[in-house]
């Protein structure tokens, strides 16, 4: 089996209920957009550049109520796609610290309606997902328990 089908299979099985979330982890460069891409275009499903996510209504929002109105601003958004499956791309732009975002948390909401699958830009260790930002100012760590990880060979 390629890697393109197996990352198939995974997402489909998510489909069916098996997990509503899934990371695909790779450091930059590895082709994590690449796959993600063509997955999409070949099962027609959607692929966004999390940017698309940060809408006027949401910048309006006191920054102590971001968190909590995130999934819902944002689940408007992904509603306006028709596909069940949902690939964002460029996930740490949801790591700006202005935003306070639990962006794990943010994810499990949205993915109550939709399958979502994102592009990690970091690694694994520790049953954490750990994003270190090139300039060290930026250090994120989620808790992978919950989530599929689907690593980028």
């Amino acid at each position: 089996m390629s890697q393109a089908e197996d990352f198939v299979n995974v997402v489909e099985a998510a489909q069916k209920g098996v997990n509503g979330v899934i990371f695909v982890i790779g450091k930059p460069g590895s082709g994590k957009s690449k796959i993600m891409r063509e997955a999409a275009e070949d099962k027609k499903w959607e692929y966004l550049d999390c940017r698309m996510l940060i809408s006027e209504e949401f910048l309006t929002v006191p920054q102590n109520g971001r968190n909590d109105k995130a999934p819902e601003i944002m689940g408007a958004i992904l509603d306006s796609y028709n596909s069940d499956v949902i690939m964002l791309d460029r996930l740490q732009t949801l790591f700006v610290p202005v935003f306070h975002l639990d962006v794990g948390s943010l994810l499990k909401k949205l993915s109550e309606k939709k399958v979502i699958v994102a592009a990690w830009p970091g690694y694994e260790k520790d049953g954490q997902l750990c994003y270190d930002k090139f300039d060290g100012t930026e250090s994120i760590r989620i808790p992978k328990a919950g989530f599929t990880v689907w690593n980028v060979d």
